[in-house]
């Protein structure tokens, strides 16, 4: 995405890759270039890569997409866990 930062660019391009599919990526914060939400039916990933230059890690939030209600705190997440938290709501 152009108004997104490399970080955020190379987790689009890997998640792009993955077998995960049915979910719809949703930029509510066109201003932060290191934010991306991950909409899977009615539960929004928040995920930043805020501080996370070259970590290969990301901030995590959960929330009820209608409503902005947060069902799993800020948590920091490698990518790996970030898939198994897709995978995990998909079920």
């Amino acid at each position: 995405m152009e108004n997104k930062n490399t970080e955020i660019n190379k987790l689009l391009i890997k998640l792009s890759r993955e077998s995960v599919r049915n979910y719809k990526l949703v930029d509510f914060w066109e201003a932060d270039t290191t934010a991306i939400g991950i909409q899977i039916e009615n539960t929004l990933i928040y995920v930043s890569a805020f501080n996370y230059d070259g970590t290969h890690k990301y901030n995590v939030i959960i929330e009820k997409y209608d409503t902005g209600e947060i069902i799993e705190e800020e948590e920091e997440s490698t990518y790996d866990e970030l898939i198994n938290i897709i995978q995990k709501i998909k079920e």
